[in-house]
């Protein structure tokens, strides 16, 4: 497939849960400083921004959206996945992230879990396509209001819901939404497909990534039958090949498990699919520098647990020196505990860039230290 007139992206990272904060995202664009890929936020409830009114509490604000990226070259590059089960809380949200810079929003039609189901939005919402155009419809709405011309709307969900993976399911619901779902202004509606079936009882979200058989022909049929639409092809994507192969008929692929376990595959597509050069790709350890200065000044700013802010750097490296700076940040950052509310120990005062340092100096004389027969060892023991 030729790549749509003005369409900047051709692949993105998926939304995860307790994965893709801002802290995580801010780590994938230090190693990919290109602009290349679409970054996903974890799923915001629309509630949080039409009750909660959480953008007007910095702190928390800070704990969902990629500020700083929304301020950066890159902004384009980011989307903001909502969940919502009713059109006005849909249209708050769209409105408020809208006047925080945010240029694309996302509906989740495809999250499985109880919590989301007894909240009436995510995967369930796909048994009812009419009422999800209307939430779409909304979103479009709030998106085609005066300041707002640049913000563009999409739809994220399953290839079929329990028993039903027929391709006149998916047909209904795209062909509503798709007619239903638009602004009186226009704007067109763009689909991630994720190629696997939910199953909304018997096994869990976990279950539901790994288990129902990948079904990328039902995305293709949909793609053929949708010419005008543009699609991304999402699900068990984990080599550069393999986005390669999709890329020949998709618009975008989305990558989720596979940055999550490497975030350096990014290196590798910006090579292989983008055509960036092996001596422009950025040193491990200035990222490593970068990204420490750049938490430095969020734990500064909003007194973010260092526990949180360390959980993107676990996969940074692979193999044992991987395992061993992981083991040495846990500890160096479990030290540094709140004793309460507002109140930190006597490490307090401890930037985490110094925690890296340190942590990353114990990991080097570890792995130094230690024997081809040691290294073997760890690597079965895991």
């Amino acid at each position: 497939m030729a790549l749509r007139l003005g369409r900047a992206f051709r692949t993105s990272v998926a939304p995860m849960i307790d994965v893709t904060d801002p802290y995580f995202l801010r780590l994938l664009r230090l190693i990919s400083p290109f602009g290349n890929h679409r970054l996903w936020t974890e799923m915001v409830h629309a509630n949080a921004f039409s009750r909660g009114r959480i953008h007007l509490d910095p702190k928390k604000l800070s704990q969902h959206i990629p500020l700083h990226e929304l301020r950066s070259d890159f902004a384009s590059g980011i989307v903001v996945q909502i969940g919502a089960s009713h059109p006005d809380d849909a249209f708050a949200a769209v409105s408020e992230l809208a006047s925080l810079g945010v240029r694309h929003v996302n509906l989740n039609c495809g999250c499985p879990s109880r919590n989301v189901q007894m909240g009436s939005f995510g995967a369930v919402l796909m048994k009812s396509p009419e009422h999800t155009a209307d939430i779409v419809r909304a979103m479009s709405e709030a998106a085609s209001q005066d300041g707002c011309e640049r913000l563009t709307v999409s739809v994220k969900c399953r290839i079929g819901i329990d028993e039903d993976e027929s391709p006149e399911f998916l047909r209904r619901f795209l062909a509503t939404v798709i007619s239903r779902g638009r602004a009186s202004r226009g704007g067109d509606i763009e689909f991630i497909l994720h190629t696997r079936r939910a199953w909304l009882n018997g096994l869990s979200p976990e279950q539901n990534r790994t288990i129902p058989q990948l079904n990328y022909a039902r995305a293709y049929e949909m793609i053929k039958e949708f010419p005008l639409t543009a699609f991304v092809v999402n699900g068990g994507i984990d080599t550069v090949e393999a986005v390669e192969e999709h890329l020949s008929v998709a618009d975008e692929v989305m990558i989720g498990r596979k940055v999550r376990e490497d975030p350096w595959f990014l290196s590798q597509l910006d090579q292989r699919v983008y055509g960036v050069a092996a001596d422009q790709l950025p040193d491990p350890m200035d990222v490593l520098s970068e990204y420490a200065s750049f938490v430095d000044q969020i734990h500064e700013a909003h007194g973010t647990r260092y526990s949180v802010l360390a959980r993107p750097l676990f996969a940074f490296f692979h193999g044992r020196k991987g395992r061993v700076l992981r083991r040495h940040l846990a500890q160096a950052v479990a030290q540094i505990k709140p004793l309460g509310r507002g109140v930190i120990d006597q490490r307090h005062d401890v930037a985490f860039s110094d925690v890296l340092k340190e942590a990353l100096a114990k990991s080097e004389t570890e792995h130094a230290q230690s024997t081809p027969e040691e290294d073997a060892k760890v690597a079965l023991t895991g």
